[in-house]
């Protein structure tokens, strides 16, 4: 989906390395947003320019200048507004550079609409997501109609775990079934069969046995588990 990678590092040393390569990055990707912008100059004077246009200090806007720290998260889609840029291109920069290393304080989530699983990722910080009780492995689907009303309409998103590739208890799933994606209740039967469910009492439900359903994303003649539903944002009407 996303081409900019997530890489993470086993030793100490070689972390730390990265790291203060990211920094330096956000650092390149910040001063070219700044001469873009032309009205901030270089040198000395930029680090009090940046201080007063984002209300910060000299010795954090040196810092962020200099790629010795980065902005918090939070702050990012204002500065990238102020910029004229957006926050992926201060963070990764241009696509057209290969893989990058992200800072581990960030975490890509990716999100996709329920005919592709080609999308776009948001960054977020670990204990943002901890402290709404979600896992770092997540994915997000915006769902285009209203089968699973009122539970999710159009518009709203799913917010589920790609690691579970069974239904192995009741609950509700995101599928994968003729190259679109889908959200269903699942029951299970007793003999071996599953039921899956729209809370939308215009759609009909389906039963299937077990040996339908799928682990493999590539298997396009079964219902392939994505995984199940763990959140729910509700943006739609």
């Amino acid at each position: 989906m996303n081409t900019n990678t997530v890489i993470k590092f086993s030793e100490p040393e070689d972390r730390s390395a990265k790291q203060k390569a990211f920094r330096r990055q956000f650092a390149d990707n910040f001063n070219a947003a700044l001469d873009r912008r032309g009205t901030i100059p270089s040198g000395y004077g930029r680090v009090i320019g940046v201080a007063e246009l984002f209300g910060v200090s000299q010795n954090t806007a040196g810092n962020w200048l200099k790629g010795e720290g980065v902005p918090e998260l939070a702050r990012l889609p204002e500065i990238a507004d102020i910029l004229g840029t957006t926050v992926e291109q201060l963070v990764v920069g241009d696509r057209d550079t290969g893989t990058q290393a992200i800072d581990e304080r960030y975490v890509i989530v990716d999100m996709h609409e329920d005919d592709s699983e080609e999308g776009f990722s948001w960054y977020t910080l670990p204990e943002t997501l901890r402290s709404v009780g979600l896992p770092n492995d997540i994915k997000m689907l915006q769902i285009g109609n209203d089968d699973m009303a009122p539970y999710v309409n159009r518009g709203d998103i799913v917010v589920y775990d790609p690691r579970v590739k069974r239904i192995q208890a009741n609950g509700v799933y995101v599928l994968q079934t003729n190259e679109r994606f889908i959200v269903r209740r699942a029951q299970r039967g007793l003999k071996h069969n599953i039921r899956l469910i729209c809370d939308n009492p215009l759609f009909d439900d389906e039963s299937f046995d077990e040996s339908e359903f799928s682990e493999d994303i590539q298997d396009k003649s079964r219902i392939v588990v994505a995984g199940q539903v763990i959140g729910r944002v509700l943006v739609g009407s």
